[in-house]
């Protein structure tokens, strides 16, 4: 989310989790605190889905947070060898922040508003490509960007997919037609701006797993409500899938990597690589 994904040593990984482990409540870093709420795997692989919030915080990524509270929720999705972590991908929700926080509150719609109506923009056909694999995250990319009732169709009857913060768990988790075409048809059928997905990893098997993806949005005019002045989006998130036995998404666990976008349109969010050797963490609260 802060441009860590390059981390594959010691040193960067202990000084990644200093702010973490602060126990000053004097020093503006903050005491943050963790809490799970779920694990979804095995011993191989899996998915750790959590909720944070800091106490004593006075700055965070360069936004001031004195004396506002605010919590995030977000997922880690965990590859283990010989019982240790070999791979890691932490993703989190930085606009439910933004909205405690200021200086603007983005939706969480991406495309600003409820849709209503038909929900497809462009031909998506499937590649029939089995659950668990690259190509199957590719086309459940093409449906999300193109038509949502083709996408429906990779899900199974009863199904629960979180696209935001669950502070409201009846708004924010989608769980029929009605809601996915509510929440997700402005993005297929092109109505603010035209999405374009690319998924580029899935790591897992055909039971589950993550999806990594990158998105190019243009023509959009807003992304969460916020004018983009015409810009072109580009940006990241993760996916994670639990399939049922027919293959049908039983579960969805969707972040996208808002700051470098809010970055992008200007706001002044600051993504601070804490974790490089000679970065003085005391700055982190200035």
């Amino acid at each position: 989310m802060l441009d860590q994904h390059n981390i594959d040593n010691q040193a960067d990984l202990h000084r990644l989790f200093v702010p973490y482990a602060n126990k000053d409540r004097t020093n503006g870093i903050g005491i943050h605190n963790f809490r799970m709420r779920s694990y979804i795997g095995d011993e191989n692989f899996g998915l750790l889905r959590w909720e944070w919030g800091p106490e004593d915080a006075t700055v965070f990524i360069g936004l001031d947070v004195k004396d506002k509270p605010f919590t995030t929720q977000g997922h880690t999705f965990h590859i283990y060898r010989d019982g240790f972590i070999k791979r890691e991908s932490s993703w989190w929700d930085a606009a439910a922040v933004l909205r405690a926080v200021g200086p603007v509150s983005p939706t969480k719609i991406l495309t600003g508003k409820p849709h209503m109506g038909q929900a497809r923009s462009v031909d998506v056909e499937l590649s029939g490509a089995a659950p668990g694999t690259l190509a199957f995250a590719q086309d459940w990319c093409n449906a999300l960007g193109g038509d949502i009732h083709v996408l429906r169709t990779l899900y199974a009857d009863f199904f629960s997919s979180d696209w935001s913060k669950i502070d409201d768990h009846e708004n924010d988790t989608f769980t029929d037609t009605e809601m996915l075409v509510r929440n997700l048809g402005g993005i297929a059928a092109g109505e603010n701006g035209r999405y374009r997905f690319t998924a580029t990893e899935y790591l897992g098997n055909e039971r589950r797993g993550l999806i990594h993806w990158n998105v190019e949005i243009e023509g959009a005019e807003s992304y969460r409500g916020i004018v983009t002045g015409g810009k072109t989006i580009n940006t990241l998130g993760s996916t994670f899938l639990e399939f049922d036995s027919a293959g049908k998404i039983a579960l969805e666990s969707t972040y996208w990597e808002d700051n470098r976008v809010f970055e992008a349109l200007g706001l002044p969010i600051v993504r601070p690589h804490y974790w490089e050797e000679g970065f003085d963490p005391a700055s982190l609260a200035s």
